[in-house]
């Protein structure tokens, strides 16, 4: 496995690798400082995760998550942040990141986010289980949709996969991916967290260091790909 550490400060990324070099001994990891050096690197082989500084000088936040997401499809992102603000959070799961870490976390907090993300899934800090928008009921469906549009964002907002979805509204997991790429267009989303941000319908969430959403993930691929 390749692995990329993408931080500001060199000493930061070398503590990273020193922890997470423990894990096993098929990783070989590289270091980026910057977006130029982590454009040089990420061009240079591919690369099957990425622990990235938010912060990152040249980066952009979201715009150049998203933009990296879009370039390198296959590659799982997790994002390394300060802030624990909901909406910060929120945008950088709906550029498309497979986690979100606070980088004032534990080592085994960590640990865990990246055992959850490679195993398909999606970590965010428990902090968004508690924000007050995630409260609410998910807002009115564009008109645009059709009834049957609007049922498959119902039970894509109670958290079920394409399949789970198929058996309840009984038709074939074709037709229900046909219906998810009518509502991403019409709530201007490319992926379904990003629906989900934008339709204010996340899945319930547990309380806990972090949350794993199995069933926003496609396939159990990468957030911005297959429906």
């Amino acid at each position: 496995m390749r692995i990329v550490i993408a931080h500001r400060f060199a000493l930061v990324g070398q503590g990273l690798v020193g922890l997470l070099a423990g894990r096993g001994p098929s990783q070989d990891f590289v270091q980026a400082s910057d977006l130029a050096e982590l454009d040089k690197v990420l061009r240079g082989a591919p690369a099957d995760l990425m622990l990235i500084d938010l912060e990152l000088s040249g980066l952009g936040a979201t715009e150049g998550l998203r933009r990296l997401r879009q370039a390198y499809p296959a590659l799982r992102i997790v994002v390394l942040a300060e802030a624990d603000d909901p909406a910060t959070i929120l945008a950088c799961l709906a550029a498309g990141v497979h986690g979100y870490v606070l980088q004032s976390c534990s080592a085994p907090q960590l640990l865990r986010a990246l055992e959850i993300v490679e195993g398909g899934g999606v970590f965010a800090p428990a902090v968004l289980a508690s924000a007050p928008r995630l409260a609410h009921a998910p807002r009115p469906a564009p008109s645009s949709l059709t009834e049957r549009q609007r049922g498959v964002l119902r039970l894509l907002s109670a958290g079920r996969p394409t399949k789970s979805i198929a058996r309840e509204l009984g038709v074939a997991v074709g037709t229900v991916k046909v219906h998810l790429a009518a509502i991403y267009r019409a709530l201007g989303a490319t992926n379904r967290v990003e629906a989900l941000v934008k339709a204010g319908g996340l899945p319930p969430m547990p309380a806990m260091s972090g949350m794993l959403m199995r069933a926003a993930v496609p396939n159990g691929g990468a957030l911005g790909h297959g429906l």
